[in-house]
């Protein structure tokens, strides 16, 4: 199908919603744009990868391959006694071959045909919808609409995810509550009814009121999402992962709540508070911080980092700097909905840094991770066994 070539006022209309700076009336214009032809949602989509690639570099996040490069030999450096299964030789070799093999962009990789074929496909676009009734709806490429007890109208599309058309939405006498829950080897978005835009990360699941009513606007999460907050100065948006929680008035972040041991936070932009737990001071956050905290013993701690690699996942990218390899099956075990085995110990804690494309076949990752260093591996249907050659 030949792509649809936008004009520059239809770009800079579009590039004002992905933004969030249309009203109500405005982002109903565009959904009906949408709807009216095949063309027009391609050219949305090939616009809207264009866009969120362009910003994050410009948001100057994006890492370079001679910044790649800064990063190994400094970190080799500073931790050239933490290999103990290897020399420093090794080590370089491990980081630098596999920094440069993930480096080389999607268009430029040359690989066998052998490594292309795989069974276990990339995460793809897919959610369970469950509705205040306890209905469970898959939610698929195919475009619906639905309506809730109250006479919201929920539209779910495989371009725009699931969206609630506030305009439709009533308020009820008691709050009614929907749940997207994102399996494993899968991702969502979803669009709240006061306009917040949610990103659901494999193995996820985000609940939340059909209208927000009261004085605040909150959600409770759990997994890895990425929040993109409509500022309302008079009800703040207030999230909850177990007894962890922070509010924000209108702002970008990550929250990635996995382990409640362990629950990071980055910010994008604006300002947030946060509490590791209920009996814990607030602690304010600045754009370009990650907060870690462990809402069980109610203590946190706040750091300066680059904050790509914890939002790449959002832009469709693998991004990991002088990370364990255990950390990073851990990821691919929820985004290729796999099992992994580690039958040498010593695997776990090879380091790796790299960035590739998230919808990369499996098996090119795994030959990358394993063609540089004395690794080898082993894939049963979705178990994966790695062990030393």
């Amino acid at each position: 199908m030949e792509k649809t070539k936008l004009d520059h006022e239809t770009e800079d209309w579009l590039i004002a919603f992905l933004s969030g700076e249309l009203d109500e009336r405005e982002e109903e214009n565009v959904r009906v744009w949408l709807e009216a032809s095949p063309e027009n949602r391609n050219a949305y989509e090939s616009l809207m990868k264009d866009y969120l690639r362009i910003r994050w570099v410009q948001e100057n996040v994006q890492i370079r391959e001679e910044q790649a490069k800064k990063i190994i030999f400094s970190s080799l450096k500073k931790k050239r006694n933490l290999t103990p299964y290897y020399g420093v030789a090794a080590s370089i070799a491990v980081l630098l071959i596999v920094t440069l093999f993930f480096f080389i962009r999607e268009d430029k990789q040359i690989v066998s045909e052998k490594l292309v074929t795989s069974e276990i496909k990339p995460i793809q676009s897919k959610a369970i919808l469950v509705l205040s009734t306890g209905e469970q709806i898959q939610l698929t490429k195919s475009t619906q609409k639905i309506q809730e007890q109250d006479g919201s109208v929920l539209k779910i599309d495989s371009v725009m995810g699931v969206q609630y058309d506030s305009l439709s939405t009533k308020r009820a006498e008691k709050p009614i509550y929907n749940k997207i829950v994102v399996p494993r080897g899968g991702e969502y978005f979803v669009t709240l009814s006061e306009g917040t835009k949610v990103w659901l990360d494999a193995d996820s699941e985000l609940e939340y009121p059909v209208f927000f009513s009261g004085d605040f606007r909150e959600v409770k999460l759990k997994g890895n999402a990425y929040f993109c907050v409509t500022k309302k100065n008079d009800k703040p948006f207030v999230v909850r992962a177990g007894e962890f929680s922070l509010k924000v008035y209108g702002t970008e972040f990550n929250v990635n709540a996995y382990d409640l041991q362990n629950i990071e936070t980055v910010l994008v932009n604006g300002s947030i508070g946060f509490k590791a737990n209920e009996s814990t001071p607030e602690r304010m956050m600045e754009p370009n911080e990650l907060a870690v905290s462990d809402s069980r013993t109610g203590l946190s701690e706040i750091h300066q980092v680059d904050i790509y690699p914890y939002i790449a996942w959002k832009n469709q990218n693998i991004v990991f700097v002088n990370e364990r390899l255990e950390s990073i099956m851990e990821k691919m075990a929820r985004w290729y909905d796999v099992s992994v085995e580690f039958q040498d110990e010593s695997i776990r804690n090879l380091h790796f840094t790299g960035d590739i494309k998230r919808h990369a076949n499996f098996s090119i990752i795994l030959k990358a991770l394993t063609s540089s260093v004395n690794v080898n591996y082993k894939l049963n249907g979705r178990e994966l066994i790695l062990y030393m050659k």
